[in-house]
């Protein structure tokens, strides 16, 4: 057994840049321990990740304001404070707010992740209004 003490004595808030657009900080709650990250993400409205996978799966837990997850097969759904979003190992994929909303989620990903493209725009804009119709 291994308790983790809140944060890392001399962790640090890192704004992510590399693979998110828009304003993105990630909080880092555990290093990678036996194969598992956890991060607490911080996104402004508007923001992302690049499309990506995790061998072994990721969970997310909102904890505060509204965003949207997508899928490659077009799947898009918004997330609230209070939902926990489970991706299976290898499903491309990515996450962020909305565009007039913050949001906050627990990041525990299992395993390596693999980066992929940007989400453009353009992309990003069209899956959002496409969601918003079904709903």
């Amino acid at each position: 057994m291994k308790v983790i003490h809140a944060r890392a004595e001399g962790a640090k808030v890192d704004q992510r840049t590399d693979t998110f657009t828009g304003q993105v900080w990630g909080d880092p709650v555990m290093a990678k321990t036996d194969g598992v990250l956890i991060n607490s993400v911080h996104f402004g409205p508007c923001s992302r990740t690049y499309w990506h996978r995790h061998e072994g799966g990721q969970f997310l837990e909102v904890t505060s304001g509204e965003g949207w997850v997508a899928t490659r097969d077009g799947g898009v759904q918004r997330i609230r404070k209070g939902d926990t979003i489970w991706t299976p190992p290898g499903e491309d994929h990515w996450h962020g707010s909305d565009d007039d909303s913050f949001l906050v989620h627990t990041a525990i990903s299992l395993g390596t992740t693999e980066w992929l493209e940007e989400v453009s725009a353009d992309e990003y804009e069209s899956m959002v209004q496409a969601a918003r119709g079904d709903q």
